[in-house]
């Protein structure tokens, strides 16, 4: 998570966990099928794999690879990030897909295959000295 003071606090619209301890992981918040056991990133109601109505809530690995990935270079409007940049469709140890920015390296060292593990950074403080955070994929390993 990036360093600095103020609580962190969630960026509107998320679903992923803020650890109170900073050695844990974030975690994506999911949907599991209670059917088939299949996995999903995001709140779902119908099970893509069965059809079966009414998911449960579950957390996701925050361990992952790179699937597919493109470099913007373009600032479209409202953007909070910087180009170049990289958005990368991140297949999570336990099954689902989710997309995200991949961060903590050149965007020409971004491969496919490539190891990621989730991670936090500030996208914004806001008055009271909290940091507004969103989630994000740096290289790494469930060992790092």
């Amino acid at each position: 998570m990036t360093a600095g003071a103020g609580t962190p606090v969630a960026i509107k619209g998320a679903a992923f966990t803020i650890p109170a301890d900073p050695a844990e992981r974030p975690q994506l918040r999911g949907s599991a099928c209670p059917s088939c056991g299949a996995r999903f990133a995001g709140q779902r109601a119908i099970c893509l794999g069965c059809g079966h109505r009414g998911l449960d809530e579950c957390l996701l690995s925050p361990l992952g690879v790179v699937w597919t990935f493109t470099i913007v270079h373009q600032k479209p409007p409202g953007a909070i990030l910087e180009p170049p940049y990289v958005i990368a469709q991140i297949r999570l140890q336990d099954g689902p897909f989710t997309q995200s920015i991949v961060t903590g390296c050149s965007v020409t060292d971004v491969r496919v295959g490539m190891p990621v593990v989730m991670t936090l950074y500030d996208t914004d403080r806001m008055s009271d000295g909290d940091r507004v955070v969103a989630f994000a994929f740096r290289p790494g390993t469930d060992a790092t």
